[in-house]
């Protein structure tokens, strides 16, 4: 289905921070995996909102991001939340009320970039998020914040993550840019002549025996007086 408009929102808030472990925090990495996602949606068209919420509470920030999500127009639009999991298990995921087939495409890609164990679609009609928009929604669950070897992945590939889920929700591919190569430094003393001395003699007569040993091998020689 080609999407008119897509919200995307990071999980939690810095009040209300979700999970924790590791040192890493739940909402910090949801943000930062949401900003990628919608500058990749960008890239490719589609017309994005972000409706993340800083609220104080885990209530006011599901009442919050759904007030958001429904504000948009319905027709033609997504609504997509971004969440770290956590309870000792690893791998991603992704939960759906009604996209049953697009949950699993886009559990299926992030599988496929990562190596990560692909948890599929799960139906979670309970959810407050996945239950209060009003247009089709997904909640991702990338991998889990307290597995150090999900983590590893996530800080090494969350471009990746990004393009995936993209890719998957739209079919377009996101192409990332290339700086452009920097042009060879120009070598302003081309012309200059660089000398190598063998040697320097009080006896004139040294110094020529030198330099008629050294044309004998083929060497370029001249005397200097100084």
């Amino acid at each position: 289905m080609e999407y008119n408009l897509i919200t995307v929102n990071a999980g939690h808030s810095a009040k209300a921070p979700g999970a924790g472990a590791n040192g890493y925090k739940e909402h910090v990495y949801a943000r930062m995996i949401k900003d990628k996602v919608i500058a990749r949606f960008k890239s490719v068209g589609v017309k994005t909102v972000d409706t993340t919420s800083n609220a104080s509470t885990p209530s006011a920030v599901l009442a919050e991001q759904a007030k958001k999500c429904n504000a948009q127009p319905k027709g033609g639009r997504l609504d997509v939340s971004i969440h770290l999991n956590s309870g000792g298990g690893t791998g991603c995921e992704v939960l759906y009320y009604s996209e049953k087939a697009l949950a699993a495409k886009v559990s299926d890609a992030i599988a496929d970039v990562t190596g990560y164990k692909n948890r599929g679609a799960k139906e979670r009609k309970e959810l407050y998020f996945l239950r209060n928009t009003s247009a089709p929604a997904i909640l991702i669950e990338v991998c889990f914040i307290d597995s150090k070897n999900d983590m590893k992945i996530l800080n090494a590939k969350m471009n990746d993550i990004a393009n995936a889920i993209v890719k998957a929700i739209t079919g377009k591919s996101v192409h990332e840019s290339k700086p452009a190569p920097k042009p060879p430094k120009k070598d302003d003393n081309k012309d200059d002549l660089y000398k190598v001395q063998t040697g320097a003699f009080k006896d004139k007569g040294n110094a020529e025996r030198l330099a008629a040993e050294l044309k004998k091998r083929g060497v370029s020689t001249y005397i200097v007086k100084e």
